[in-house]
């Protein structure tokens, strides 16, 4: 019988579920593994439903070498391609999650720093919401912690970061998109930098959710919340994350209008936000044209002067993260002087930063 996967946290479960009875299936191994990420690549592109259709459809008859070495170089083939890759590797690292029945030991065997580390992400996003589900864990007593460890143990104090985004994904899933409720248990994290990562993942998915459904914690009345409820001197981390992603909102809000958007950033009430927002914009802007970097030379010198560095920032993570290095150096080299060393110097922090 096929089953037809759909993005939710359900289908995740049937996934866990079937690859724990039809293990045996699995064992059938080839002498030889053989990638089909091409065959894959051809077919479905970036349609994720499709792409986990025919990666389930190969986990039926097929040996783990071989499902493996299929994902591996169809992340390879994403980074190659000319679209967004970081969500469709999101939801290869939901499907990497339930093949291996929640190992995250053996998942970190293919989780790096390609698409932003997409599948790490993935394979965090919903275990919160797997405990709950499957295993009848309240949501208060599901830890958020112990799954860190465990790829920091594996692949270090870098991976551990990417890691904890992904449970924030996971958090403000499970608490329905109650980012406050959310942020709560990631200040259960050690220290400011993992809170930080936590929060990151709380607002890209609270955005991403209004994005494709129009959902997420955010209010018709008032285009600041949440972030204008978020206490910057008592929780500067998620003060800075929010106003950072919620220029992906006010982008959607002008449809994509530059300055409109730049208007909204300059009317948030605490002033300390507005360089973060103009950072925002430029980031965002930048993954949606993808590789055109004379576009993004373009916005960047028509911001205004006192914000230019923010949107070099956010431009070049967008280009180091998501595009390539050789865009990266490209958009650097196109800047004067000051603005060359700082892309420069965010680019390399970077490339340092990668699992």
């Amino acid at each position: 019988m096929k089953t037809k996967l759909n993005l939710a946290i359900v289908s995740v479960i049937v996934i866990i579920v079937i690859c724990i009875i039809g293990s045996s299936s699995i064992n059938q191994i080839q002498a030889k593994p053989v990638s089909y990420a091409d065959s894959i690549f051809e077919t479905c592109y970036d349609d994720d439903e499709c792409t986990i259709d025919k990666l389930y459809e190969l986990s039926k008859n097929n040996s783990t070498e071989t499902v493996f070495l299929t994902l591996d170089e169809l992340i390879d083939l994403y980074v190659e391609s000319d679209f967004y890759c970081h969500p469709s590797a999101h939801h290869v690292g939901e499907f990497l999650f339930g093949y291996v029945n929640r190992d995250l030991q053996k998942a970190a065997e293919l989780s790096d720093h390609r698409c932003a580390a997409g599948i790490m992400h993935g394979l965090l996003e919903n275990t919160i919401q797997i405990e709950n589900m499957l295993d009848g864990k309240s949501i208060e007593s599901v830890g958020i912690k112990e799954s860190c460890e465990i790829v920091s143990s594996a692949l270090g104090d870098e991976a551990k970061k990417e890691c904890i985004h992904g449970m924030g994904h996971s958090l403000v899933k499970i608490y329905n998109y109650n980012t406050t409720k959310a942020l709560e248990r990631c200040n259960e994290f050690d220290d400011w930098s993992e809170i930080y990562m936590c929060n990151g993942g709380l607002f890209m998915q609270n955005m991403a959710e209004y994005a494709k459904k129009k959902g997420g914690d955010f209010k018709k009345s008032d285009i600041y919340y949440p972030c204008n409820q978020i206490n910057g001197t008592e929780n500067k981390e998620a003060a800075t994350l929010c106003h950072r992603y919620q220029a992906n909102y006010f982008l959607i809000q002008t449809d994509y209008n530059l300055q409109e958007t730049y208007s909204l950033c300059s009317g948030i009430e605490d002033t300390r936000y507005i360089a973060i927002c103009y950072k925002g914009v430029a980031a965002h802007l930048t993954k949606d044209s993808f590789d055109a970097v004379d576009k993004a030379l373009l916005m960047c010198n028509s911001t205004p002067l006192k914000y230019q560095e923010q949107c070099v920032i956010g431009a070049i993570e967008s280009l180091t993260r998501f595009v390539s290095d050789q865009k990266a150096e490209e958009f650097c080299n196109g800047l004067d002087n000051s603005l060359k060393k700082s892309c420069q110097s965010r680019m390399k922090s970077l490339v340092d930063s990668r699992f």
